[in-house]
């Protein structure tokens, strides 16, 4: 080989090599589909507050971000069988060999009725009386107190998908909503509704099966929360609008 093509091949591997720091390592990443925390665009590009958030704190610990779809107990499925390398948000118990990050992210789980049906929850066993559609792994994730209550109920169910969620609200199959409130208004729009604020906020973590990439999450979730990048995204994201019911 002459010095000349020796040449370029060393210059082609070096800016390659470069290519590949610069884009990051690449990590399987399974994210759920709940708009507006995360969405699939028709154009296929994913978008919302979570994925936003996600993508800057894995952009910042020098890894790439490879998206993979599903519900709270596929991504739990997935992590247990090595499918994804980590996932967001994890909703109840992790599977065995899964490091938790910090929080990156606080939902404000509550209780939504139709406003016009005036039902009143001031406790968490006042949900026994009614028919109520929780999200995912609700039981696992709100407490014995909110497991006890639905236990009680005359119809209880757990929907993966939020749309479907809001949709047995509005036609009155279900009495009640448990969700995130960002995410069930996002759905159910101008819909007159009451929050009950019957649970705390609930911060919610990654999950990583290698302990090296969960504390490079970590810092990168420190230099976004440092730098700016953390509150820019989040004021793109309106919070809940000031005049709600809540009871």
């Amino acid at each position: 080989m002459s010095r000349f093509r020796l040449l370029a091949l060393m210059i082609f591997l070096a800016l390659s090599g470069l290519a590949a720091t610069a884009q990051g390592e690449a990590v399987r990443f399974g994210l759920r589909e709940a708009a507006p925390m995360v969405l699939l665009q028709p154009d296929g590009r994913l978008a919302g507050l979570e994925y936003e958030i996600i993508q800057a704190v894995m952009q910042a610990a020098g890894m790439e971000l490879v998206p993979y779809l599903g519900s709270n107990a596929r991504l739990a499925v997935a992590a247990d069988g090595k499918a994804v390398e980590a996932f967001a948000p994890v909703v109840g118990q992790p599977p065995q060999g899964v490091t938790l990050t910090d929080s990156y992210l606080t939902y404000q789980n509550v209780a939504m009725s139709l406003r016009e049906r005036r039902i009143k929850l001031e406790r968490m066993a006042d949900l026994g009386r009614y028919r109520v559609l929780a999200f995912q792994r609700a039981t696992q994730t709100l407490g014995p107190e909110f497991a006890a209550a639905v236990a009680g109920c005359p119809f209880y169910r757990e929907e993966p998908k939020q749309a479907l969620q809001a949709a047995g609200l509005l036609y009155e199959r279900y009495d009640v909503l448990i969700a995130d409130a960002r995410i069930l208004r996002h759905h159910l729009g101008p819909t007159p509704v009451t929050e009950h604020r019957l649970f705390a906020p609930s911060p919610y973590s990654a999950g990583f099966r290698d302990p090296a990439q969960a504390a490079r999450f970590n810092e990168g979730l420190r230099r976004i929360k440092a730098d700016g990048t953390y509150a820019a995204i989040l004021a793109r994201y309106p919070a809940l609008p000031d005049d709600p019911t809540i009871n």
